[in-house]
């Protein structure tokens, strides 16, 4: 009986969908002017990391990056930040999609994707 509990309870588990939607990356934001923030994003909204229209203000001469988010109704929100800041969210990422990748491969859970 208890085995049957432990095998039901690890099905049910090992069954549920993963919500990729749902997991968010934190980064902090600065302006062109300096001004500094942090902003969130779903990973799955992140539709772009490109170079900004300006400079750093700490005088290194490295462009700002900016990170296209997309929004529900087709726009995207805009948010600069330094090009450090921009490789890891890259990297954050990269390690999320790695990881999601092998959990599909490790599960015979089938994933539906609601739009």
């Amino acid at each position: 009986m208890k085995k049957g509990l432990i095998a039901l309870a690890m099905l049910i588990l090992g069954a549920a969908p993963i919500m990729a939607d749902s997991y968010q990356v934190m980064f902090e934001t600065m302006s062109c002017d300096g001004e500094t923030g942090f902003a969130t994003a779903k990973i799955d909204e992140i539709y772009k990391v490109e170079s900004a229209d300006c400079y750093a203000p700490d005088g290194s001469g490295q462009k700002l990056k900016k990170i296209l988010v997309k929004k529900n109704n087709g726009t995207f929100h805009v948010f600069t930040l330094t090009a450090e800041e921009a490789k890891n969210v890259m990297k954050e990422m990269k390690d999320y999609m790695h990881a999601r990748k092998k959990s599909l491969e490790n599960s015979n859970t089938i994933i539906f994707r609601r739009e």
